[in-house]
């Protein structure tokens, strides 16, 4: 599937068109453990945050789409 984006902010930021948020997520391994670290950064309002854990991930995502939807995640 191929989405859309638009720059209807005018500041080049990527927004999908059909109101769906994006998320950039880094992982990488820690020391050649199987311990997991890694970065996720919302791409319209650019907060991130780094995680040690898949739910601390999850917790971000999750956190940021309430906040989306009540109208708060604005730059």
């Amino acid at each position: 599937m191929v989405e859309e984006f638009e720059d209807s902010d005018g500041d080049g930021t990527a927004r999908n068109s059909r109101g769906r948020d994006t998320f950039v997520v880094r992982i990488w391994a820690s020391d050649g453990s199987d311990a997991m670290r890694g970065h996720v950064q919302h791409v319209h309002s650019r907060k991130r945050a780094y995680f040690a854990t898949p739910q601390r991930l999850m917790s971000f995502i999750q956190d940021h789409l309430q906040d989306t939807r009540q109208g708060q995640c604005r730059n």
